[in-house]
Order: C-alpha cells, then sequence, then structure tokens
C-alpha cells in the first residue's frame, strides 16, 4: 500500500528537519503564473510577485511559501491567456510545453513533455482544457520559504517547432497552510 499524499508530505518534512508541519492545516493548493507577452521561453514564478491577479496568485511571497507553508505538486499544467489583462484562458490550441521544474536550484523535473490532448483540466472554457501531467501517487514537495520555478518552452504538437506564444503554467495538489489549532 502506498503514501498518502499527507504522509509523503509529512514524511519529507520531517527529513528536511520540518517537524512542525504535521500541526498545520491541510488543504486543496493551486498556484498558477501566466506571461502575456509571446514568447519562445518563458520562467514561470520567478518574479511572480510582481504581477497582480488574475495574471497569478502567488502574491507579495513570490516564488516561496511561508514558515509552516508548503505544497506537494500532484498536477503541472499549462493554458494560454488569450488576452493582455490575463482574464480569458484557453487549451494549448495545438501547442505542447517542455518544461524543467526546479526546486531550491535543483532541477527536480527535467525536460518534461506536456502534450495538447494529453489529459485536460482546470480552466476550460466549454471547448478546451488546460493540458496536464499528473504526478500522484509520486508527488514532489516544495518546502517553505524555498524558491521554485518553471522553465517552459512552447511547440508545435505536429511539426515539434519552436513556437512564441503567451502562456501560463500551474501546480497543484496537497497543500499545508499555516494554522495552529489543526493537523494534516
Amino acid at each position: 500500500m502506498g503514501m498518502s499524499a499527507q504522509d509523503k508530505m509529512l514524511n519529507v518534512a520531517s527529513r528536511l528537519g520540518l517537524t512542525s508541519l504535521k500541526d498545520m492545516q491541510g488543504t486543496t493548493r493551486m498556484v498558477y503564473d501566466s506571461q502575456t507577452t509571446a514568447a519562445l521561453t518563458h520562467t514561470f514564478f520567478k518574479g511572480a510577485s510582481q504581477r497582480a491577479f488574475p495574471l497569478s496568485n502567488v502574491g507579495a511571497n513570490g516564488n516561496q511559501f511561508q514558515v509552516n507553508e508548503a505544497l506537494l505538486v500532484e498536477k503541472i499544467g499549462f493554458f494560454i491567456p488569450e488576452a493582455a489583462n490575463g482574464i480569458a484562458y484557453g487549451g494549448l490550441n495545438f501547442n505542447s510545453v517542455k518544461f524543467d521544474l526546479v526546486i531550491g536550484n535543483k532541477t527536480v523535473i527535467k525536460d518534461a513533455s506536456c502534450e495538447f490532448g494529453g489529459e485536460q483540466a482546470f480552466y476550460n472554457d466549454g471547448k478546451v482544457g488546460s493540458s496536464v501531467i499528473d504526478l500522484e501517487g509520486v508527488g514532489i514537495l516544495i518546502p517553505p520559504q524555498v524558491e521554485y520555478y518553471v522553465v517552459a518552452k512552447p511547440f508545435n504538437t505536429t511539426s515539434r517547432a519552436a513556437v512564441s506564444i503567451r502562456l501560463g503554467c500551474y501546480l497543484f495538489g496537497t497543500g499545508a497552510l499555516l494554522n495552529f489549532n489543526t493537523t494534516i
């Protein structure tokens, strides 16, 4: 029998010496960031504190969680901001994304591909959903006060040629929020 997401989070936190994480509030958590200027390479979450909602939801802390907050990443997804104001979103529209996930200056996922037409979830406009990589059962912990970011390079799904497009990224999974009354 495998470990639950909560057990994995607590196990990794314990190995990192984060013993108080077990006393925090468990939750489902999603952080996202988007860039509305077309580019061949996007770096998400770095500098995200400069991008207000709805372009990003990370807030003033930027690309690190506060003390006793964490995220066990179980899904990584990509979407296209259809407007410069970040209000409308769409699917990858026959584009795919090659990406790296970096936590604390260590690359923990390298050259992974999120394909158009793969698993679909979130930001669904009724026609096309965002494209998702599912890490459920594996999960990667982003601990408190450690910087994280995603470097993504979009490409055409059919020709495999690099494309310059607007792009957004989200990380979704089991989280811990600061709370002195509840345990996960």
